[in-house]
């Protein structure tokens, strides 16, 4: 029997405006950081950012979730975080991802998943994960109660993911 998946999916809300989060390279030094952490300790996930904060799935073993979750709770980069489920899965929803990335807008994806992704840089690959993200997000409407329509307008994620898709 293979190990249980752990998995973490939170929201927060960004420390600074999106031209500070972009432009002072907050959000690239993130994802670079948490590209090689995720991948030493075998997690996977995509880290969505809206321009005003963020939704993040962590997915992996257990003791490879929990310690990187810990560093996410004291990061200075956001605030106001919401755990939205944290449980054991069956399976990986993002296996091959050592931390996927969804922005405001195509190019931003383009720039900061050019490397450490693999085939992320074709646009086939990042369609497949917009589209499991908005999976993972229907498929759990009861666990998310934040995503109906005021709680997803106010975060900005229904209203980003509506125009990425």
């Amino acid at each position: 029997m293979s190990e249980d998946i752990f998995r973490i999916i939170y929201k927060s809300t960004a420390a600074h405006p999106a031209e500070v989060m972009l432009g002072q390279g907050h959000v690239a030094s993130l994802l670079a950081a948490a590209r090689r952490r995720n991948q030493a300790a075998a997690v996977s996930g995509v880290l969505v950012y809206t321009g005003l904060g963020f939704f993040q799935v962590l997915e992996g073993p257990r003791d490879g979730v929990q310690p990187i979750f810990e560093s996410i709770l004291v990061d200075r980069r956001h605030h106001t975080l919401a755990v939205i489920e944290m449980d054991v899965a069956a399976e990986r929803r993002f296996s091959g991802w050592s931390m996927g990335f969804l922005g405001t807008t195509r190019e931003l994806d383009d720039r900061l998943n050019g490397t450490g992704l693999g085939a992320a840089g074709c646009p086939e690959a990042l369609d497949q994960l917009l589209r499991r993200t908005l999976l993972l997000l229907v498929d759990t409407p009861i666990s998310m109660p934040w995503l109906g329509a005021r709680g997803a307008i106010e975060d900005g994620l229904g209203a980003t993911l509506a125009r990425r898709f």
